[in-house]
């Protein structure tokens, strides 16, 4: 596999961002540096490219590589057509129209719209659902999905979606279809998309949305003065996408497979942080338990949150994008053209055009886990980390990187991490950093206060991730609490004012009545008050600490920088 993530050593601080957010559990390898200094190396053969550890790397010490250099230099000496990817629309809100145009006018043989290869796709996959060809399948239009499927469950691969994803299915219909034989570039979000390019050769190069707006930023091309409002363009053979205009949104496949089969069984799932873990159930379950169709996107909120989209988080959050893709919608469902009989005019088209085997894809199973460590093994390895207990052994504070002691462990025993990378074992069995280089005494001072001054840094940052997690926990129980007080108090309005209406009750004992449960609603209003001014406050705290955890990180850069550039000196 090629490198689609690069690492950068010296930028590395070993602060074990990375670990915490990588859902591939043998993509980082931890190291000890000659010069005393801990970095996280990749290991391309078992990253999925997703790109988690680039959005969680305040040092920037990971980024990705992607075609565009490539593509602007051969744009000008071959023809080649362009796939907008849906994602487009959020990655240039109200330029994207005026970014085609800038294309179509500076050497593109052929804009096409990634949205209708959406719709084949859904055609495709309903084809082949109804002929009985595409049961309980796996969706595989997340390429890091798809690689990790291939990496960890490759008995389980037999169970991705034959169908080609939408951009996949796109370059099938220009080529064969139009008869269009040119290289092939798509404007992406994603720079795991050069994964599925390279299976399938169906795509040369992969631009992202990213790497574009550098490249613009670069040539002082500002498109702010082209703002269109509406969602339409007009592509080459004048076709634009239609509900495959929402596939790059959470559960974008099982919507447009409902909608066109209402029966099928359709359940989605987004975000790295749970979707791998979804899968690993997934493959452990047995296929009756599996629903049809299993729609499954790494990015929390979809392609628009992909690494490779360049966001600006202060003008354009995540409600922001929520709100573009209902809209997207909402365009999508006043053109789709339905027959008498309900069905979906598109596909009345595809049936005559287009040959359903040209849109299936194979898979190669190549992966090979490295086996899990034996409980004799386990504990000779808790033993070189100082854990001499079932208490040591469980104390999971996260600062490695790991949720638990027990898959660090593991990761030391597979080689992927080292026992010095344990706050425990740094403070209790004397882990030290490297001796600061030979020098005079004024060197070798200021390199060990930089070492000292790193080494404090970096157990803050640890402490602050557990408080900054325990402050989140407890923020989502006072969102909690708020709602059920709210629901108790809106109860006891409703019995309040069902007894005052009532005089089936004596008139004795009805004011005694009316007077309790309104005490009681006093003071439910009182903790419901008190709960949501605990959950502002919890908020409010949790954004504070992230900016110390922000301004810890920045101390730590500069004192690895520090000590690099004193030992180099020194």
């Amino acid at each position: 596999m090629s490198n689609l993530i690069e690492f950068y050593e010296e930028r590395c601080i070993g602060c074990n961002a990375c670990i915490r957010v990588c859902p591939s559990p043998e993509a980082n390898i931890v190291k000890v540096l000659a010069n005393g200094k801990t970095v996280t190396e990749i290991d391309n053969d078992k990253c999925i490219a997703c790109g988690e550890c680039i959005k969680a790397c305040k040092a920037r010490a990971r980024d990705y590589d992607d075609d565009t250099e490539k593509f602007f230099k051969d744009l000008k000496e071959r023809k080649i057509v362009i796939i907008a990817h849906p994602a487009i629309k959020s990655a240039f809100p109200g330029t994207w129209q005026a970014v085609l145009k800038w294309f179509k006018q500076n050497g593109a043989d052929g804009i096409y719209d990634g949205a209708y290869g959406a719709d084949i796709c859904t055609w495709a996959y309903t084809r082949a659902m109804e002929q009985g060809k595409s049961k309980n399948v796996l969706s595989q239009h997340c390429p890091s999905v798809v690689r990790y499927m291939e990496i960890y469950h490759p008995e389980n691969v037999r169970d991705i979606s034959p169908v080609h994803s939408p951009i996949s299915c796109e370059a099938v219909y220009i080529r064969d279809y139009l008869k269009k034989n040119y290289a092939v570039a798509v404007l992406s979000p994603c720079p795991a998309m050069k994964l599925e390019f390279q299976a399938t050769g169906h795509v040369e190069y992969n631009v992202t949305f990213k790497r574009l707006k550098e490249y613009f930023r670069k040539k002082k091309i500002d498109f702010n003065k082209s703002i269109e409002d509406d969602l339409h363009y007009d592509f080459d053979d004048q076709v634009q996408g239609c509900m495959g205009g929402i596939f790059a949104s959470p559960g974008g496949l099982r919507y447009n497979l409902t909608i066109n089969n209402p029966s099928v069984i359709a359940v989605s799932s987004d975000g790295a942080s749970t979707v791998y873990k979804e899968l690993d159930t997934y493959s452990a379950l047995p296929s009756h338990r599996h629903p049809d169709v299993f729609d499954v996107l790494s990015c929390s909120g979809g392609c628009g949150m992909g690494c490779g989209v360049g966001r600006d988080e202060d003008d354009q959050t995540l409600l922001d994008i929520k709100n573009l893709w209902r809209d997207v919608e909402i365009d999508a469902r006043s053109r789709r053209k339905v027959a008498m009989n309900g069905t979906d005019k598109q596909f009345k088209v595809f049936d005559d055009r287009i040959n359903p085997k040209s849109l299936m894809r194979n898979y190669i199973t190549n992966g090979k886990v490295t086996p899990s460590a034996t409980d004799k093994e386990l504990a000779d390895t808790y033993a070189k980390m100082g854990k001499k207990d079932d208490y040591d052994r469980k104390i999971n504070c996260g600062a490695c990187g790991f949720d638990t002691c027990a898959e660090m462990a593991q990761a030391i025993y597979r080689g992927l991490n080292i026992p010095s990378n344990c706050v425990m074992y740094a403070k209790t069995m004397g882990g030290a950093a490297a001796p600061a280089a030979a020098g005079d005494s004024s060197s070798t001072a200021a390199v060990t206060i930089a070492e000292k001054v790193s080494g404090f840094a970096t157990d803050l940052l640890a402490d602050i991730e557990n408080i900054y997690a325990s402050l989140y926990n407890i923020d989502n129980a006072n969102h909690q609490s708020a709602s059920m007080a709210k629901i108790v108090d809106d109860i006891l309005s409703k019995v309040v004012g069902f007894c005052s209406a009532n005089d089936s009750i004596d008139a004795e004992n009805l004011p005694l009545l009316i007077s309790t449960l309104e005490k009681l609603q006093t003071a439910v209003s009182s903790l419901n008050s008190n709960v949501n001014e605990c959950a502002v406050g919890s908020s409010t705290i949790r954004e504070a600490m992230q900016a110390v955890a922000d301004a810890t990180t920045e101390l730590n850069v500069m004192a690895h920088d520090m000590v690099s550039t004193l030992s180099d000196k020194y």
